[in-house]
């Protein structure tokens, strides 16, 4: 997966907030969709095109900034600043 050099990249609007997607392919004919949440957090899923990997990735991603916000928000931690991600 070369990650320098995404074949496709979109923005996903949450709850207000823009979260960049950077789908990359590998050499063994799978895809994967990428999106960073913070520092040292990550959400990765793949799949078997671009379109399959892109739209599980779409799906998912609204649950994971979810559970995100209600671990953050029991564990104290102040919530960043609306706006997008890169």
């Amino acid at each position: 997966m070369d990650e320098e050099n995404p074949i496709h990249s979109s923005e996903l609007e949450v709850n207000g907030e823009y979260f960049c997607i950077s789908v990359y392919s590998s050499a063994a004919g799978r895809y994967f969709a990428k999106t960073c949440l913070g520092d040292g957090d990550v959400i990765i899923t793949d799949g078997r095109s671009l379109d399959d990997a892109l739209a599980k990735h779409e799906n998912l991603l609204p649950l994971a900034i979810g559970t995100r916000e209600l671990t953050h928000s029991y564990l104290g931690i102040p919530r960043r600043p609306r706006g997008r991600r890169p």
